[in-house]
């Protein structure tokens, strides 16, 4: 881990803090999907295709390993915050399939480890400096047919494109800060809007797909409310962008449009 990713990690120390409950043991199957998913860890379960290697990165408190653990052999959590991945250790030291790494993606390709046959990553490539030179580093953790399940907030999302037209900035972090990305006391904001460096359409993120070598395969909306129906614009209607794709080997051409 370098300097300013061990800057970082303290800053996301600082904003999560360890969870109170860090030492209590997440019970089987905390994430249940009925119909079609309402928030971002539901996405990553109702998508995740069963067997083999898991990766999540930016694993948080770890319900989402949790929850998915059974359906694999081995499954490998990344998490920059120190506080949280030692909560996560902790509450998933029951599964002996499960490992926890603290760090970046490069500090887990410095294991060597084996290519995952599923890769999630929820809520994190908006926070990253560089994310073409991630999308890299997942491909060096992929094999050709491994699946790759994105979420970010979809600055094409209806109510933000509204902000924009009245001169506001989206605000996309939880919790919503409505002071254009400040907390209402603004020296008191540790990360702008969450420490979220970029802003993601559908479309942005199935060409970043492409580059990487991934091929685009499904849209998903999902939201609170109406998950069905956003589905029927994902693009204007969803407030999440979620991407499934596979790696197909080689970087592709994006495609016109």
């Amino acid at each position: 881990m370098n300097r300013d990713d061990s800057q970082l990690g303290r800053k996301y120390d600082r904003l999560y803090g360890a969870p109170p409950e860090s030492g209590a043991p997440i019970p089987p199957s905390p994430i249940c999907v009925h119909g079609y998913p309402r928030d971002r860890n539901q996405a990553l379960v109702y998508l995740a295709r069963p067997g083999g290697r898991l990766l999540e990165v930016g694993c948080g408190s770890g319900v989402v390993l949790a929850t998915l653990a059974p359906q694999y052999d081995q499954v490998v959590g990344t998490e920059l915050s120190s506080n949280r991945a030692q909560a996560a250790r902790q509450r998933l030291a029951h599964l002996a399939n499960v490992e926890i790494v603290t760090g970046t993606l490069e500090d887990l390709l410095a294991l060597n480890p084996e290519p995952f046959d599923v890769i999630l990553w929820a809520d994190v490539i908006e926070h990253i400096p560089d994310v073409i030179q991630a999308m890299a580093s997942l491909a060096k953790l992929a094999r050709p047919g491994t699946q790759l399940v994105t979420v970010t907030p979809n600055v094409a999302y209806l109510p933000h494109r509204l902000r924009l037209l009245l001169g506001r900035a989206p605000v996309t972090s939880l919790p919503l800060h409505g002071n254009h990305g400040f907390r209402e006391k603004p020296h008191e904001t540790e990360l702008l809007d969450g420490g979220h460096l970029h802003y993601f359409t559908y479309r942005q993120l199935e060409i970043l797909y492409q580059v990487a070598g991934f091929q685009p395969r499904r849209r998903l909306g999902i939201g609170r409310r109406l998950s069905r129906l956003r589905n029927l614009w994902p693009t204007l209607l969803s407030g999440e962008v979620c991407l499934v794709g596979e790696y197909v080997g080689a970087r592709l051409a994006p495609e016109a449009g």
